[in-house]
Protein backbone atom coordinates (compact mmCIF):
# COMPACT_ATOMS: atom_id res chain seq x y z
CA UNK A 1 0.00 0.00 0.00
CA UNK A 2 0.97 3.06 -1.48
CA UNK A 3 0.26 6.71 -0.45
CA UNK A 4 1.40 9.73 -2.75
CA UNK A 5 0.75 12.71 -0.61
CA UNK A 6 0.32 16.03 -2.41
CA UNK A 7 0.25 13.75 -6.12
CA UNK A 8 -1.04 16.83 -7.92
CA UNK A 9 -1.98 16.08 -11.52
CA UNK A 10 -0.81 12.14 -10.90
CA UNK A 11 2.16 11.48 -12.25
CA UNK A 12 4.04 10.83 -9.52
CA UNK A 13 0.99 7.52 -8.88
CA UNK A 14 1.01 6.61 -12.38
CA UNK A 15 5.61 6.37 -12.45
CA UNK A 16 5.25 4.39 -9.12
CA UNK A 17 2.25 1.96 -10.88
CA UNK A 18 4.57 1.39 -13.54
CA UNK A 19 7.52 0.52 -11.90
CA UNK A 20 5.71 -2.09 -9.01
CA UNK A 21 3.96 -3.47 -12.02
CA UNK A 22 7.15 -4.26 -13.44
CA UNK A 23 8.30 -5.58 -10.24
CA UNK A 24 5.19 -7.50 -9.99
CA UNK A 25 5.95 -9.78 -13.13
CA UNK A 26 8.83 -11.20 -11.71
CA UNK A 27 7.76 -11.32 -8.51
CA UNK A 28 5.10 -14.31 -7.85
CA UNK A 29 2.00 -13.26 -5.31
CA UNK A 30 3.21 -9.36 -5.09
CA UNK A 31 0.49 -6.87 -5.70
CA UNK A 32 0.12 -3.47 -4.67
CA UNK A 33 -2.12 -0.40 -4.42
CA UNK A 34 -1.85 3.17 -4.63
CA UNK A 35 -3.90 5.90 -3.46
CA UNK A 36 -2.97 9.75 -4.74
CA UNK A 37 -4.36 12.74 -2.65
CA UNK A 38 -4.16 16.53 -3.25
CA UNK A 39 -6.53 19.40 -2.44
CA UNK A 40 -7.10 20.75 -5.80
CA UNK A 41 -10.10 19.00 -7.14
CA UNK A 42 -9.01 20.53 -10.60
CA UNK A 43 -5.61 18.51 -10.67
CA UNK A 44 -7.17 15.67 -9.37
CA UNK A 45 -9.50 15.66 -12.18
CA UNK A 46 -6.75 15.59 -14.47
CA UNK A 47 -5.23 12.42 -12.54
CA UNK A 48 -8.29 10.32 -12.81
CA UNK A 49 -8.57 10.91 -16.44
CA UNK A 50 -4.95 9.99 -17.03
CA UNK A 51 -4.25 12.01 -20.15
CA UNK A 52 -1.00 13.75 -20.68
CA UNK A 53 1.00 15.59 -23.36
CA UNK A 54 3.03 13.25 -24.72
CA UNK A 55 6.09 15.73 -23.91
CA UNK A 56 5.94 14.57 -20.37
CA UNK A 57 7.00 11.25 -21.01
CA UNK A 58 10.21 11.42 -22.36
CA UNK A 59 12.04 10.18 -19.76
CA UNK A 60 9.98 6.86 -19.56
CA UNK A 61 11.83 3.69 -21.24
CA UNK A 62 10.01 2.56 -24.51
CA UNK A 63 9.27 -0.31 -23.35
CA UNK A 64 7.73 0.51 -20.60
CA UNK A 65 5.79 3.36 -22.92
CA UNK A 66 4.63 0.49 -25.20
CA UNK A 67 3.34 -1.28 -21.96
CA UNK A 68 1.69 1.30 -19.78
CA UNK A 69 0.60 4.12 -22.34
CA UNK A 70 -1.94 4.10 -24.86
CA UNK A 71 -1.33 6.92 -27.95
CA UNK A 72 -4.10 8.79 -29.32
CA UNK A 73 -5.93 8.14 -32.43
CA UNK A 74 -5.33 11.73 -33.29
CA UNK A 75 -1.73 11.40 -33.85
CA UNK A 76 -1.71 15.58 -33.95
CA UNK A 77 -2.89 15.69 -30.86
CA UNK A 78 0.16 14.83 -28.93
CA UNK A 79 -1.47 12.51 -26.13
CA UNK A 80 -0.90 9.65 -24.25
CA UNK A 81 -3.09 7.72 -21.72
CA UNK A 82 -2.42 5.22 -18.91
CA UNK A 83 -3.51 2.26 -19.69
CA UNK A 84 -6.78 0.81 -17.95
CA UNK A 85 -5.03 -2.46 -16.02
CA UNK A 86 -2.19 0.28 -14.58
CA UNK A 87 -5.44 2.98 -14.23
CA UNK A 88 -7.27 0.15 -11.94
CA UNK A 89 -4.26 -0.17 -9.17
CA UNK A 90 -3.73 3.61 -8.89
CA UNK A 91 -6.85 5.80 -7.33
CA UNK A 92 -7.22 9.44 -6.34
CA UNK A 93 -9.01 11.13 -3.42
CA UNK A 94 -9.53 14.98 -2.25
CA UNK A 95 -7.23 15.67 1.09
CA UNK A 96 -6.80 18.44 2.79
CA UNK A 97 -3.64 18.06 5.24
CA UNK A 98 -5.62 20.56 7.95
CA UNK A 99 -8.54 17.54 8.41
CA UNK A 100 -7.95 16.33 11.99
CA UNK A 101 -8.29 13.13 10.75
CA UNK A 102 -7.34 11.92 6.95
CA UNK A 103 -9.76 8.63 7.61
CA UNK A 104 -7.28 6.00 5.90
CA UNK A 105 -8.48 2.75 7.90
CA UNK A 106 -4.95 0.61 7.51
CA UNK A 107 -1.64 2.20 7.11
CA UNK A 108 0.69 2.33 4.26
CA UNK A 109 4.37 0.59 3.25
CA UNK A 110 5.44 3.45 1.80
CA UNK A 111 4.21 7.42 1.52
CA UNK A 112 5.57 10.10 -0.83
CA UNK A 113 5.27 13.19 0.62
CA UNK A 114 7.81 15.20 -2.14
CA UNK A 115 7.65 18.58 -2.00
CA UNK A 116 4.71 19.82 -0.07
CA UNK A 117 5.84 20.32 3.58
CA UNK A 118 7.38 23.25 2.04
CA UNK A 119 4.88 25.55 1.96
CA UNK A 120 4.06 25.02 5.48
CA UNK A 121 5.67 26.74 8.94
CA UNK A 122 8.10 24.34 11.41
CA UNK A 123 5.03 23.99 13.51
CA UNK A 124 2.58 22.84 10.94
CA UNK A 125 5.50 20.76 9.40
CA UNK A 126 5.57 18.91 12.48
CA UNK A 127 1.99 18.42 13.32
CA UNK A 128 1.47 17.18 9.90
CA UNK A 129 4.71 14.67 9.83
CA UNK A 130 3.82 13.43 13.43
CA UNK A 131 -0.14 12.56 11.80
CA UNK A 132 1.75 10.87 9.31
CA UNK A 133 3.28 8.61 11.39
CA UNK A 134 -0.24 7.27 12.05
CA UNK A 135 -0.14 5.89 8.94
CA UNK A 136 3.64 4.00 8.82
CA UNK A 137 3.94 1.18 10.94
CA UNK A 138 7.78 0.06 11.86
CA UNK A 139 9.38 -0.82 8.94
CA UNK A 140 7.69 1.09 6.73
CA UNK A 141 9.24 4.11 4.92
CA UNK A 142 8.48 7.78 4.56
CA UNK A 143 10.45 9.68 1.15
CA UNK A 144 10.60 13.31 0.84
CA UNK A 145 11.72 15.84 -1.43
CA UNK A 146 15.29 16.92 -1.82
CA UNK A 147 15.08 20.42 0.05
CA UNK A 148 12.48 19.17 2.95
CA UNK A 149 14.28 18.24 6.42
CA UNK A 150 12.60 16.53 9.07
CA UNK A 151 15.66 17.70 11.38
CA UNK A 152 14.08 18.73 15.03
CA UNK A 153 11.00 17.28 14.48
CA UNK A 154 11.39 14.45 17.29
CA UNK A 155 10.23 11.87 14.55
CA UNK A 156 10.22 8.01 14.94
CA UNK A 157 12.14 7.76 11.39
CA UNK A 158 15.48 6.72 11.19
CA UNK A 159 17.30 9.14 7.89
CA UNK A 160 18.56 6.37 5.43
CA UNK A 161 19.40 8.28 2.54
CA UNK A 162 18.64 11.76 1.25
CA UNK A 163 15.34 12.10 1.55
CA UNK A 164 14.86 8.46 2.83
CA UNK A 165 13.23 7.70 6.25
CA UNK A 166 12.31 4.45 7.79
CA UNK A 167 10.26 4.30 10.67
CA UNK A 168 11.21 2.77 14.09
Amino acid sequence: RIWSAGCSSGEEPYTLGMLLSEFAEGTPGFDFSIIGTDISTTVLDVAKKAIYDEDKIGLIPQEMMRKYLLRSRNKDAGKVRINPALRSKVRFERLNFMEKNFGFRVPFDIIFCRNVIIYFDFETQQKLLNKFMNYLEEGSYLFMGHSETLYGMGLPLNHLAPATYQRI
